[in-house]
């Protein structure tokens, strides 16, 4: 090889490596916004004066479930230790009045009048266990003194609740399940249990005052793409995909997208964590998502439509609940979203990013984070972007959000809950009959929605049947035996007659897809919320 050859050759590496630290030097940086909600303050809720002895005392045992808590042993073991070892004049094992996440005026009643402490049980579930510490601070805060029995899995639950709340509510962990634990264990379990009503009060247990949240940085991370990446995802910003930097000016041309002020409140208490938000912070989290200026109007009525009906116990539940949203009216076809093939799958812009940010929403504006207060067992992969609009065009019905009781050509967003389940495609060979049979299998039946095609949709027109007539049809065919639906919500009996599963007016259709074929989709859904998508323009 020539020296000259050899010369060349080097120069060419060198000048290479010259443009890729240029390249690298030229990188843009970042500068990304933080995408939370505001913490609130909380107010110190001290403990109630702890019993000086347990001797003649009356204490309420409240099982936050009536049965199958995983606890039930446990709480009869108590009230054996309380009445035999403690004295006490009374171990009253309670079941609440009302549902473990709705208030119990009536219980808290008879407990101030009657009752000298409380024993609250929590169960295998993480919503259930929020709520027994949200309502011990009820009762310490009337002047019961007393504590929890909770599974030790579920403890991040206690420790954001009670930083929610504001209260050191005493309690004593237990594994799951019961039995299993060592039996030495075990007993010091119960004891300390009872011992939260007579142990003094420690200087946090007594304080009271404001807790202010911590200041944050309006920047919460500055670099490269990549960086911007890397320290978002530490941080639990992301769904675990690639985010789109929020700048000022991304934001700033989001905000463009609404005539609402960016300092507007769009919500004071976003669960799970009850964080305040505003609608600069959800342009925050519409860039991250990789939403367009013209999808703020839609996003907004995400943020209303999510605080119609109060979705915590979902939120933290160790079921695996997710969301459906369904956009009716002009602006579906503006914003380019998809109804037509494949409206629930993969493809579309519109669909994809703004069902999207929902779960960047839950995540950031609502202190949302799995493993800490999310403690779904096994999640719902419909989580990720589960949004499309109704195929109005090729439906021979009322739209949705006429059903909900909006007009055509209202733009509306309706918000249904539920989601870890689905049923289909019912397809050639198949007819609505097929349905009702697997819809009354569904868990925790409180209502469904029917997906059908327009094809579909066209033949059931064809033989006279209305949108109400398939609604009716399934909720009356949709039925089990008495003794399998014994004290759900919906129907209570013995023996093998036949009931309804679904209360009328609780199955939903709504046509969308291609016409390929007549293809139905049954899902899990209910409690749907319909929002004006205009009044957010």
């Amino acid at each position: 090889m020539s020296l000259f050859t050899l010369r060349k050759g080097l120069v060419t590496v060198l000048l290479a490596g010259s443009l890729i630290a240029s390249a690298q030097d030229a990188a843009p940086v970042y500068a990304a916004l933080d995408p939370r909600g505001s913490f609130p303050a909380v107010e110190r809720v001290p403990l109630a004066a702890r019993l000086p002895t347990l001797a003649g005392k009356r204490i309420y045992i409240v099982m936050s479930w009536p049965s199958g808590s995983g606890m039930d042993q446990v709480a009869k073991d108590i009230a054996a230790s309380l009445e035999t070892r403690h004295k006490a004049s009374g171990a009253v094992i309670k079941n609440r009045n009302t549902r473990y996440s709705e208030d119990d005026p009536e219980l808290w009643k008879e407990m101030k009048q009657g009752a000298d402490g409380y024993i609250y049980i929590g169960a295998a579930s993480s919503s259930t266990t929020s709520y027994v510490f949200k309502w011990s601070t009820h009762l310490e805060q009337i002047g019961l003194p007393g504590g929890a029995a909770y599974f030790d899995q579920l403890e991040s639950v206690r420790e954001t609740t009670q930083a929610r709340e504001g209260a050191q509510i005493r309690g004593a962990a237990f594994s799951y399940p019961v039995d299993a634990m060592d039996r030495t264990r075990y007993a010091n379990a119960i004891e300390q249990t009872i011992a939260t009503l007579t142990a003094a009060l420690t200087t946090t247990e007594r304080a009271t005052g404001t807790i202010a949240p911590a200041p944050r940085p309006e920047i919460a991370a500055s670099g490269s793409l990549a960086e911007i990446q890397r320290v978002f995802h530490e941080k639990g910003f992301t769904d675990g995909l690639p985010i789109i930097p929020p700048t000022r000016e991304a934001v700033a041309a989001m905000l463009k997208g609404t005539s609402h002020s960016p300092d507007e409140v769009v919500a004071r208490g976003f669960m799970p964590e009850g964080l305040g938000v505003t609608v600069r912070q959800v342009a925050i989290n519409a860039v991250m998502a990789g939403c367009l200026p013209e999808q703020m109007p839609v996003l907004l009525a995400t943020i209303e439509a999510y605080q119609k009906f109060n979705l915590n116990s979902m939120l933290r539940s160790t079921n695996s609940f997710a969301f459906m949203q369904v956009v009716n009216g002009p602006i579906a076809r503006t914003l380019k979203m998809n109804s037509g093939v494949n409206a629930v799958g993969p493809g579309n812009q519109a669909n994809a990013t703004m069902g999207r940010a929902l779960r960047l929403f839950i995540t950031n504006l609502g202190g949302g984070a799995p493993g800490l207060n999310i403690m779904a067992v096994i999640g719902a992969n419909s989580n990720y972007s589960f949004m499309f609009a109704e195929n109005e065009e090729q439906s021979p019905w009322e739209p949705l959000s006429v059903t909900q009781g909006f007009r055509k050509e209202d733009s509306t967003l309706t918000f249904f809950s539920g989601g870890w389940a689905h049923s289909g495609n019912y397809g050639l060979g198949t007819e609505l009959a097929d349905v009702p049979a697997d819809l009354a299998r569904y868990q925790l039946p409180s209502g469904a929605v029917l997906i059908i095609s327009p094809q579909r949709a066209a033949a059931l027109s064809h033989q006279g049947m209305s949108k109400d007539d398939v609604r009716r049809f399934l909720q009356q065919n949709a039925t089990r035996p008495a003794r399998e639906v014994r004290g759900s919500q919906n129907q209570a009996g013995s023996g093998d007659a036949s009931v309804q599963v679904f209360k009328p007016g609780t199955i939903d259709v709504v046509v969308a897809g291609g016409d390929a074929a007549p293809m139905m989709q049954a899902w899990h859904m209910y409690r749907p919320q319909t929002v004006s998508i205009d009044k957010w323009r």
